[in-house]
């Protein structure tokens, strides 16, 4: 590939980096939003349901996913690239016509996901548990499957068509609909509600987003047209790579929690997701603009290999500049968090969800290039890659858990995330002659000390003791991101220039 002369100017460099940190932010205080109502929910789960409804929530939650993305043909997601670049044109008419063809598609996969799920039940119930006493549960789940494939296709037209304010806003919606469903039905039913709650939050996160995408572009299917599938075929060779990977993902994640549920029980299950979720879930809200913004930017610039790298760079740049002090806060209060967040039961998972801290900052150096393949539309590269990091964890963590506990789970999954780096960082650049700016390498090398530092010293020290070290390591990570971001955009001169405004008023 011939690397384009195009030159970014210093003026041109400055508003891609505003424009990334605004739609970071936007999404990162949606996500604030979603992150707030899924405390509320997590909390309550563990004072109503303890850790074996955790695991069991987990573990209902893996198999619908593993069905959902075995069956959808990665729709949602190529469907995001191909009406981008419609979008792109300014061509509405097109536009509604593909999203007609990409609703079609989605209602379809799902009815056959849902089907095959209850033709299933009973296998998927041994497969899990080692007896079919679950069948029954897993039979009634399985509309949820349709409703997660509908509501999929909805978000990727909003994506799509660049309504990021309607994408954000529903997901708002969507995290209240989730607490204010699930959480009466356990309190009034229990463990036996889980399955109940399921469906009732996949439901009513469908409705949103049919709501809100209506308002974009009036819904229509024509599953009985020959257009429509072979409209849709593009999308579906894109997409195969795609539900390969996420079958490979999905399925991973299902084998490492049926093997610590046979190898260790129910609660460590439980004890383990709820590390994942404290590691890893809650730290990635920094990443939600890579899916929502920053991907069908990167599709609409994929042949201007200068403006493919600058934009890698300076996504790669604000996501670790973010994410740095937040993981070391997480690393430092983690036992509070466990208290605030779940209960006293949880704080066995501690110790994991510190080790797996590593993971999340070596995935801020990653994500935005492994959307490279995507970009391309080179789905093999991007099942390959996923493949590779998918058999790794699926073999490495529970083994790790078997040897060395919980813990060890939490450094076999910061060594995947170092792993993935190499891998992606290296194929990357032969393939797409990606080029890891280290522009900032001093600044990553320093805020990688400083997590060590962080988990070194919640192992080390207790008390009053631990907290005044941590806070003195996070005020440096925390500087340290703040003078870069000055230095390199105005977002904070912006809101200097804001705050001093509002005080005028005052």
């Amino acid at each position: 590939m011939e690397e384009n002369k195009h030159s970014i100017t210093e003026e041109e460099d400055c508003t891609t980096y505003n424009h990334v940190i605004k739609y970071t932010g936007i999404f990162g205080g949606v996500q604030g939003i979603t992150m707030l109502m899924g405390l509320v929910r997590n909390k309550l789960v563990a004072l109503l349901l303890g850790t074996s409804g955790a695991a069991l929530i987990n573990i209902f939650n893996s198999s619908l996913k593993l069905t959902n993305d075995s069956t959808n043909f990665g729709i949602p997601f190529s469907a995001v690239k191909h009406i981008a670049e419609i979008h792109e044109t300014g061509d509405m008419g097109t536009v509604r016509q593909y999203a007609r063809v990409v609703r079609t598609w989605t209602l379809c996969t799902g009815l056959v996901g849902m089907l095959i799920m209850m033709l299933l039940s009973a296998q998927i119930s041994e497969w899990t548990f080692g007896d079919t006493g679950n069948a029954d549960n897993f039979m009634l789940l399985a509309p949820a499957v349709a409703f997660l494939s509908v509501s999929a296709g909805e978000l990727s037209i909003l994506k799509g068509t660049k309504k990021l304010k309607n994408v954000a806003v529903a997901s708002v919606y969507s995290s209240f609909a989730a607490v204010t469903l699930c959480i009466p039905i356990y309190y009034y039913i229990g463990l036996s509600g889980i399955v109940y709650s399921l469906l009732a939050t996949t439901l009513s996160v469908m409705c949103i987003q049919l709501y809100f995408c209506n308002k974009v572009v009036p819904w229509r299917v024509s599953p009985f047209q020959k257009d429509t599938y072979s409209l849709g075929a593009p999308m579906v060779k894109l997409g195969l790579g795609y539900i390969i990977a996420g079958v490979f993902g999905q399925g991973a994640e299902y084998i490492i929690r049926v093997l610590i549920l046979n190898w260790g029980c129910l609660e460590d299950v439980g004890l383990y997701h709820s590390g994942y979720v404290m590691a890893v879930t809650y730290a990635s809200m920094v990443f939600i603009a890579i899916e929502a913004d920053y991907f069908p930017r990167l599709s609409a610039i994929k042949h201007d290999t200068t403006r493919q790298n600058a934009t890698v760079n300076q996504q790669t740049e604000v996501c670790a500049l973010l994410i740095s002090p937040i993981l070391i806060l997480f690393v430092v209060a983690m036992p509070l968090i466990v208290v605030v967040l779940f209960s006293n039961k949880f704080m066995d998972a501690v110790p994991m969800a510190i080790c797996a801290s590593f993971y999340m900052y070596f995935k801020a150096l990653t994500l935005p290039a492994a959307y490279l393949s995507l970009a391309h539309g080179d789905s093999k590269i991007y099942m390959l890659t996923e493949l590779m990091y998918d058999i790794y964890i699926a073999s490495v963590i529970p083994l790790s858990y078997r040897h060395f506990g919980l813990v060890g789970t939490g450094l076999a999954l910061s060594s995947a995330g170092l792993l993935d780096a190499v891998i992606i960082h290296t194929l990357y650049r032969k393939l797409y002659s990606f080029r890891f700016c280290t522009r900032l390498g001093h600044f990553y090398i320093i805020q990688f000390v400083l997590l060590t530092a962080s988990v070194i010293i919640s192992f080390t020290t207790h008390g009053a003791l631990r907290y005044v070290i941590g806070a003195m390591i996070l005020l440096a990570s925390l500087l340290m991101s703040l003078r870069i971001l000055r230095r390199d955009t105005n977002i904070v001169s912006q809101l200097t220039v804001k705050i001093k405004e509002k005080l005028r008023k005052k």
